[in-house]
Parts: structure tokens; sequence; C-alpha cells
């Protein structure tokens, strides 16, 4: 009986409170989930955190687990997801990015460094194909050190406010910071971040969703079963029943929106920004057919020998005696163009064809993109 018990009730006064008929079908679902829904949630053991402790890490990884999951919704096999992208790493150095060691960062990591990550080699201009001459990275370093942008005073203050709350942040602002403003941000005249900034939210956030862990039964929420993590994740996501706190923890509401768009953003954005780099970090993007930053290679490559001067597109351009313009850019990587029908886009990775289909007529439109 113990925890199963307290959810049956808890499932059932929701139903007569008219609480069903406003959450999805799935969530209802959710208890018949497989158990591969939430695999590997736990993080990289070799990864170093300097934010969150050891439960919240756990924590943290399984929430992020159930957000992108490890598991095909295709096939409902074994896929990448935030575990293999280390989600919770990319969240963890966020929120200590004004105290990360100089041997992790070499200024607070907000935004990335660099023009090239050494991904994509430079063009050959005689050939118009790729070379085999490639750049450094100029994100991270081998000994795993990422290289980010110097911050002006006021970005520090911004930055400084959102993770660590305004009072904080306030008490290292410059000197040349109007004391009437700081005020009128202090008392709440003007809106501001919570008092703690992110990192209260995700520390009472975390603990809120262990809390609602031990509803079911479970230590904490990394320890709740699958279908139960899917459950809880689903509730404090709902509009509706996220705003009634004996069902969902307010902190554990509070956190979602944020963990949410974090865990899109570790898996999906530069994987710099969670310490992965070449070409083998990219695999979350290879799962949605997207090429990922290209430079310095771009999509194309000039060719010089492609067309003599004033030939081809070239033609009527420069004056003749002085100066007509050659060659041309020779495109290596597939282009996206408009069907015959002129709605389906063509030459897309079929995956990303795929998920457009998906989405409908109006999303697969030359506008949409």
């Amino acid at each position: 009986m113990e925890h199963r018990l307290s959810r049956r009730k808890f499932m059932l006064s929701a139903m007569a409170g008219g609480v069903a008929a406003a959450l999805p079908a799935e969530v209802w679902r959710a208890s018949v989930f497989s158990a591969t829904r939430a695999a590997a949630a736990t993080p990289d053991p070799a990864s170093e955190f300097y934010f969150l402790t050891a439960d919240e890490q756990a924590t943290c990884a399984a929430i992020c687990a159930q957000i992108v999951p490890s598991i095909s919704p295709s096939t409902g096999g074994p896929a990448v997801g935030a575990t293999q992208a280390n989600a919770v790493v990319y969240i963890d150095r966020f929120l200590a990015a004004f105290e990360l060691p100089a041997s992790v960062a070499d200024n607070p990591a907000i935004y990335l460094k660099g023009r090239w990550t050494g991904r994509n080699p430079f063009g050959d201009n005689a050939t118009g194909e790729p070379s085999s001459h490639y750049p450094p990275d100029q994100m991270l370093s081998s000994d795993g050190q990422g290289h980010f942008v110097t911050l002006s005073p006021l970005q520090m203050l911004s930055w400084r406010s959102l993770l660590v709350g305004p009072t904080a942040a306030l008490a290292e602002a410059p000197a040349y910071v109007s004391t009437a403003w700081a005020g009128q941000v202090s008392n709440g005249t003007i809106p501001s971040p919570p008092d703690g900034g992110l990192q209260a939210v995700y520390q009472q956030g975390l603990a809120g969703f262990d809390q609602f862990a031990q509803d079911f039964g479970a230590a904490s929420f990394a320890q709740a079963l699958p279908e139960e993590q899917d459950l809880m994740v689903q509730l404090a996501g709902n509009l509706i029943v996220s705003q009634l706190p004996l069902v969902v923890p307010a902190a554990a509401t509070t956190l979602f929106p944020y963990i949410e768009l974090h865990t899109f953003q570790g898996c999906y954005g530069l994987p710099e920004y969670r310490w992965m780099s070449g070409e083998s970090s990219t695999f979350m993007w290879d799962l949605i057919g997207w090429d990922g930053d290209t430079q310095p290679l771009g999509n194309s490559v000039y060719d010089e020998n492609l067309y003599g001067p004033g030939e081809g597109p070239n033609a009527g351009f420069g004056e003749p005696g002085v100066f007509q313009p050659r060659g041309g850019y020779r495109e290596h990587r597939a282009v996206s163009y408009l069907g015959d029908e002129g709605s389906v886009l063509t030459e897309l990775p079929p995956a990303l064809l795929q998920f457009l289909l998906t989405l409908g007529p109006a999303s697969t439109t030359g506008q949409s993109l």
C-alpha cells in the first residue's frame, strides 16, 4: 500500500475536484509509461560541479531527463537526451558563472568568446571545396578551460542580479550606479529578479521536487519511479494544477519554467556551454538534422575558376580592361528550396523534413523558415 495508496487518493481527489478535465490525457497515462522514459538520469561522474550539491545534481539531472528523455519517440528504444548531453553541467556552471575557477572559465560563463569551434575547416578557394586546414577551437581549450567574453560593469550587475538576486548584486555595484535607482530596485518599485536570484530558485525548487516525491513514498525525486517522475514533472508544468499548492509544492512550480528552458538550452545550444567540444559533441544537433555552427566553412566556398572574367552571373559587372569579376560560390551542403507545388521543402535532412511535415502545411513553406 504505502505511497501507492496516497497516490490513488491524490488521483481520485483531483478527478473529483474537476482537475482531470484540465489535464492532458498524457498525465493520466503516465503510470503506464515505460521505465526507459528516464533512463540513465545520473550525471556523468567525471563532471565537476560548482554550485549544485550531490543530491541537487541527482534531482536536477532526473528532471532534465524527463524533459528531454533518453528514449526515441518513434521507436521507444534508447536515444540521446539531456543525460547524454550533460544538460545538468550546463545548468550548474551557469548558476556558478561568477564563481567558477579560472581553470574552468577565463571570465564569467555567460557569453562564449571566439569565432570558431574547430569543427569545420577553412574553404579551399582554388577548388571551391573544404580544405584539410582547420582553425583552433577558440571557445574551449583542450585542458577544459572555457573562453568567455569580458562583461562590462553594467552587464556584470545585470547578470549577477539574475543569478544571485538584486541585494547581493547591488552590494557590488559600480560606484556610479544611482543610489535612488538602487533603492527603487531593492524596495520592489522597479521589477527585478527575486532576492536570491536563480540560485535560490533552483535550491528551493529542487528541494520542492524532492518534497513532491516524498508524497509518492520516495526518498527524493531521483529515487522515484520513472513514471512517477514523469507525472510530477507534468503536474508542475500544468498551468492549472500548478496553482494548487496542496498538489504541487510552490517551489517546484516556480522552478519548472526555468529548468525546462535551461534543459533545452543545454541540450541544443552550443555544446561548449556544457564543456563538450569537437564533432562528437553535436549528437543532439544530428538528432534534429541541423548542421549547427558552420564557420569558417559556411555552406558554400568561393571557387575562383568557376567562371571566367565577366562570365555567368558576373556578366555585365566590372569594366573591360580595368576589372571584371570572376569565379563564384560553389555549394557543398544541401540547400533547401520550395518544391514544385510551392509548399514542401526538399533537400532537407530527412529527420528535419519529417519534423516539419508533422507541424502541418503552414510550417513547410519558405516563409516559416
